[in-house]
């Protein structure tokens, strides 16, 4: 068992605030790439006998900045379902009075689950970086930005560890697949649990099929939600809000992203009624208790009219019934 890392809010200063999940150069030492020996993640000992089990799974998407996904978490152990100003601290490198109101207030040693961390990327996907989509396709643009270091933009190593890898083909062994088996054991066990959703700057958490998974799962389970966005004032109608609210209220799970086609294969494979779900996903995001009901204030007239229009042309027959 590895000893326990330091608190997150203490590795930030080592990132930059452009330095994203995958930057390798940045990274701090127990986020490295391993060498030849045998890997393991770098929060290991959190399922062990005996220890305290995290009190909050935390959603994101590995394309956010390390250092949003960082402050996202902090500015919930504070309280806050906002994380901008505290990323701005971090990045100033001014940790000393955030970690002073994390001891004020108890946060400093909360545990929360992150899948970078506690799943043990060396049995899995650490040796490769993925199979790369058709040239010239939206999938191969997010591929390649996600395969170089978001600083140097120079393609990242892979690891030499000899870490037996277990993917799709080992579904008992792989680690990757079992986010619904998790949830559930932290929930009967872990007084309080609940789901932490870290909102990118650009909503992308909504469109990864990993992270609507997770979220669907946590609302079937009855686990609390709470979101943080990095900024929480209301949302309007103009510019990138709204294009950023019309690609949401369109979101359908077939179309929802993922970094291997495999695992997307996977995770389709376990929903019976996809229009059932998509139309979960929607009251999940936008219903009256959604998770973002309260950003987007006005939009429902615009959704309202859009249905109602699609239904005049549909009686029309001037579109087609998808």
């Amino acid at each position: 068992r590895a000893p326990p890392p330091p608190p997150l809010v203490s590795q930030a200063p080592s990132l930059s605030a452009n330095c994203a999940w995958k930057s390798s150069k940045q990274r701090p030492w127990w986020m490295r790439t391993s060498g030849p020996g045998q890997g393991q993640a770098p929060m290991p000992g959190c399922a062990a006998v005996g220890a305290e089990l995290p009190g909050c799974l935390v959603t994101h998407t590995w394309s956010s900045l390390f250092l949003h996904t960082v402050s996202a978490i902090v500015a919930d152990a504070l309280g806050l379902d906002e994380y901008e100003a505290l990323a701005r601290q971090l990045a100033r490198r001014q940790t000393a009075a955030v970690r002073g109101a994390l001891l004020e207030q108890g946060g400093l040693w909360r545990r929360y689950w992150v899948c970078a961390f506690c799943v043990n990327q060396h049995s899995s996907i650490c040796h490769s970086l993925g199979h790369a989509p058709p040239s010239g396709t939206p999938e191969h643009d997010r591929w390649m930005a996600g395969i170089c270091d978001s600083v140097t933009g120079e393609m990242l190593p892979t690891c030499v560890c000899a870490q037996p890898k277990y993917l799709n083909a080992f579904p008992e062994e792989c680690e990757m697949n079992k986010f619904d088996d998790m949830m559930a054991l932290m929930k009967e066990r872990a007084d309080g649990f609940y789901q932490l959703v870290a909102v990118d700057r650009g909503m992308s958490v909504f469109t990864r099929l990993w992270c609507i998974a997770e979220l669907v799962q946590a609302s079937r389970s009855n686990i609390p939600q709470r979101v943080c966005l990095e900024s929480s004032g209301v949302l309007n109608l103009d510019g990138d809000d709204h294009r950023v609210y019309k690609r949401l209220a369109t979101l359908r799970v077939s179309e929802c992203s993922a970094s291997r086609a495999e695992d997307k294969e996977e995770i389709l494979k376990k929903i019976p009624d996809r229009t059932e779900f998509d139309a979960q996903l929607q009251t999940l995001i936008f219903g009256d208790r959604g998770l973002l009901q309260e950003r987007f204030v006005g939009f429902d007239i615009l959704a309202a009219g859009a249905r109602s229009a699609r239904r005049v042309c549909l009686a029309a027959g001037v579109l087609e019934d998808a």
